[in-house]
């Protein structure tokens, strides 16, 4: 028999800036922080302190059962009164977690899919009110959907519409607007694509971040030893990297330089590039950077890895370069156009699923929009069949003015194992002219 998925509370006893007594956090992810930084799921006051992440409850292979582990050499932890614990430590039932001398308890349950706390209940009789009111005040708003999409609509596309694949990644220092090479530069595998790009009618190249910077996307586990990692691990030169840029005075920077290539649907190469051409979100507020548990010495790990309670981290996982020196015919959508956007509109997602470089063909599957963007920038959620190699390409809504891309897919939710998937918001370009 199927058992249901697992997931984990956390109640606040005591109160202080940012949580309220008796406050319930539901947490999936994978790693939730506990600490004083801004990007922490759970919160403290800091009091004009120097900020810091204190702990991270992490998931264990099982998938059913967690563990915490000490951020900080520097802010004790115990658990139902017994500790300090030392590096790391299972969680149990009804634990009661408590960090240094912070006035706020929490305590962490368990539960199963479908379990709701009885205290928790009256909660979800207002969001189904809520959702009713809501559902009455769309139905009597009519406003039109855009049209379905086809398959035909599409597939003038395809020419528009690239393979990626990473040729070599180097290590360069960057001072006074200069790249100087830092050798060696590590080659990497020749038939290993890494995602879909597409070029727009006024000549840009657009993807997902992650298919160049691939290593920002990559689920490192948060309590890695970097020494662990080889000399010349791709990882290990980004968490090395962006300590030299956390560490250092502000004269200069270390950048990991990378080169790709872009194919067409025939593993013809059509165009080679670098990342120096092109224009990412690398601002804190786009970026998460975490503080690594490797207490050999201080190590920084930049990622666009979303939050649990801020999914705005994913804004930071888009690419583009402005001019390769010709046009494509992908449209991108206006930000008029993202106001027609609803909850179930059609749409169409574009990609090259990654079975290799050759003779193969775009693939387009359909789907409806899960949750639209806000008034404020956040992503797109969607439903659609999609895998593998499908990052960084289009999705594709029928306008009144015919096809336009309305975001650039960025991944799966893990959370809720791949019932939506993410894609940014192409007017995320327009927020960085």
């Amino acid at each position: 028999m199927k058992t249901g998925k697992h997931y984990f509370s956390l109640r606040c006893k005591g109160s202080n800036a940012y949580h309220t007594d008796g406050q319930r956090f539901r947490m999936t992810d994978p790693v939730v922080n506990i600490g004083e930084t801004a990007d922490c799921d759970i919160r403290y006051d800091s009091h004009g302190m120097q900020p810091e992440r204190y702990a991270s409850i992490v998931r264990n292979a099982d998938g059913r059962s967690w563990r915490i582990v000490r951020r900080s050499p520097f802010a004790d932890i115990s658990i139902t009164g017994k500790g300090p614990i030392g590096y790391a430590a299972p969680l149990s039932d009804g634990d009661l977690l408590q960090v240094g001398g912070q006035p706020m308890t929490l305590v962490f349950h368990q539960h199963r899919e479908g379990d709701r706390p009885a205290e928790a209940l009256w909660r979800w009789a207002v969001v189904a009110l809520l959702a009713v009111a809501t559902a009455t005040m769309v139905l009597l708003h009519t406003r039109r959907h855009p049209e379905a999409i086809a398959t035909a609509d599409v597939e003038p596309l395809e020419e528009s519409l690239f393979l990626i694949r990473v040729d070599s990644v180097c290590r360069a220092m960057e001072s006074g607007g200069q790249l100087t090479m830092i050798p060696p530069m590590k080659l990497l595998d020749g038939e290993t694509p890494t995602g879909t790009a597409f070029l727009t009618t006024d000549g840009r190249i657009v993807t997902a971040r992650h298919c160049v910077e691939y290593w920002i996307g990559s689920d490192l586990d948060l309590t890695t030893r970097v020494t662990s990692l080889s000399q010349d691990n791709i990882v290990r030169w980004a968490i090395e990297a962006e300590t030299f840029n956390q560490q250092c005075n502000g004269d200069s920077a270390m950048r990991l330089r990378v080169f790709f290539s872009l194919y067409d649907s025939t593993g013809n190469r059509r165009h080679t590039l670098s990342s120096t051409d092109s224009r990412v979100h690398t601002n804190t507020d786009r970026d998460g950077i975490y503080m690594l548990a490797d207490f050999t010495r201080d190590y920084y790990w930049r990622s666009v890895r979303p939050y649990f309670t801020d999914r705005q981290m994913e804004l930071g996982d888009i690419l583009w370069i402005d001019s390769i020196g010709e046009s494509g015919k992908v449209v991108l959508a206006t930000a008029d156009d993202m106001r027609h956007v609803r909850n179930g509109t059609p749409l169409m997602v574009c990609g090259y699923p990654l079975t290799g470089i050759g003779d193969k063909k775009m693939t387009a599957t359909q789907g409806t929009i899960s949750r639209r963007p806000a008034a404020t920038a956040e992503n797109l959620f969607f439903e659609a069949n999609i895998n593998h190699g499908f990052s960084g390409g289009p999705v594709l809504i029928k306008g009144e003015g015919g096809v336009v891309a309305i975001g650039v897919v960025s991944r799966v939710d893990s959370v809720s194992s791949g019932l939506y998937k993410w894609a940014v918001p192409v007017t995320e370009i327009a927020r960085e002219e």
